[in-house]
């Protein structure tokens, strides 16, 4: 395996600091009733996965990681699900 292609981790106390942080949900966010249009839309607005996790690397090197910043956005998971509904929805009247 090359150094490209390994991932890497964020740190231990990365994850500790997410847990500690608060959680709430906006129930008025999420859909009563779905429509094909509506479950195409939230997938269109949400990204499958955290957009914002990079590393740096010249030559194969790592020199900077940032690790992803959606945890750190009390809504993110809320987000995600409402997301994964969407495309059950769809995948349901297939």
């Amino acid at each position: 395996m090359s150094d490209k292609s390994r991932r890497v981790k964020p740190p231990v106390w990365w994850g500790k600091a997410v847990e500690a942080l608060p959680k709430f949900s906006l129930t008025f966010l999420e859909p009563k009733h779905w429509t094909p249009e509506l479950a195409q839309k939230w997938i269109k607005a949400i990204p499958a996965k955290c957009p914002f996790e990079r590393e740096v690397r010249i030559r194969g090197i790592l020199i900077l990681y940032i690790p992803p910043l959606c945890p750190l956005n009390p809504l993110s998971t809320q987000l995600y699900r409402i997301r994964l509904q969407a495309q059950e929805y769809l995948a349901n009247l297939k």
